[in-house]
């Protein structure tokens, strides 16, 4: 969760107009949206490059801020076909988003009857995320490398025509240089190596508390099955999404609780890096921007923290983002 919580920092904004299931169109044809905006956010990490340099680090404690202002976009485009109730999607599909994923995809969806709507697709990191090659070097310039990942995702909405919602999605994650710990000997090289696998189940049931107004509770779980014996983990956590649409506004707010266990002692620490895990959001939606139906303004603040029992493990990022959407 470390990483994948100061990667959806900034995209929160690209959250629903509501929490609903996105339904197949009756009729044929594009659909999706498209957004652009401004994100202004702030985060300490170990792992990741931030905005200002930090290459060089004096000893292994807690990480520096970084602060900057980076480009906010994001965009879904589905086909539907009608006659045969299948839709073809690319993107962050906005379900997903409102949920703090923010998986970009290539896939199928398929309406069964009233069994609800079963998807498979093709997950992958749009963008490559900076990292350093070994977080682990003090007293030198550390070089970054791109952490990127693909794999496969299956989901089922509307599960049995209930109100229940899972997906499972497998990932093979790459870092294209790694060098974790090599300073310390090829042993705990090996032990810290961040390349491998993850699993993430979630299941998650929406409940319609009035017209317009949706919550939805999920568990889920995750495993980062990688090659690196110390750096493998399990991590589980309850979610809570909060829908509110009204004529001219809606918003959505979300709120993480999880508890992150690895499997083996850091070797460089001589403990675990277990870690509590806390993530909160919100977006603010203008519809009817200008007069323009498919047109709104949006506003979105976030926060996220993971505090472990190593300091050199802890990080925290808020972010401050505003935008336009535009939906059809």
């Amino acid at each position: 969760m470390r990483k994948s919580l100061l990667l959806g920092l900034g995209l929160l904004v690209a959250g629903p107009l509501h929490a609903e299931i996105i339904e197949i169109p009756k009729q044929s044809g594009f659909s999706g949206f498209l957004l652009g905006g401004i994100n202004a956010s702030s985060y300490e990490s170990n792992f990741y490059k931030g905005h200002d340099s930090h290459e060089r680090i004096d000893s292994l404690g807690s990480a520096e801020r970084s602060d900057g202002l980076t480009p906010l976009i994001n965009a879904d485009l589905r086909y539907t076909f009608a006659d045969t109730r299948t839709q073809l999607f690319l993107g962050n599909l906005i379900q997903d988003a409102v949920r703090f994923d923010f998986t970009q995809q290539l896939g199928v969806r398929q309406q069964v009857g009233d069994k609800g709507i079963i998807a498979g697709s093709y997950v992958f990191s749009a963008l490559p995320g900076e990292q350093w090659q070994d977080p682990f070097a003090t007293g030198v310039d550390r070089e970054t490398t791109d952490r990127s990942s693909r794999g496969m995702r299956l989901s089922w909405d509307k599960i049995w025509g209930s109100h229940f919602n899972g997906k499972a999605t497998l990932r093979k994650i790459d870092i294209d240089n790694e060098h974790s710990g090599e300073r310390y000997g090829h042993e705990v090289a090996h032990q810290l190596d961040r390349n491998g696998r993850e699993y993430t189940f979630e299941l998650g049931y929406l409940w319609q508390l009035a017209p317009g107004q949706l919550l939805e509770p999920s568990l889920i779980y995750r495993q980062a099955d990688l090659d690196g014996r110390a750096e493998r983990y399990d991590s589980t956590g309850l979610q809570l999404s909060y829908g509110l649409k009204q004529s001219q506004w809606s918003l959505v707010s979300n709120l993480y609780l999880g508890k992150r266990d690895y499997d083996a002692i850091q070797p460089i620490f001589g403990r675990r890096a277990d870690a509590n895990e806390f993530a909160i959001g919100g977006s603010f939606f203008w519809h009817r921007l200008f007069g323009v139906a498919p047109l709104s303004a949006v506003v979105s603040v976030s926060y996220a923290r993971a505090d472990s029992d190593i300091a050199f493990y802890d990080s925290n990022a808020s972010s401050l983002s505003t935008g336009l959407l535009y939906t059809f």
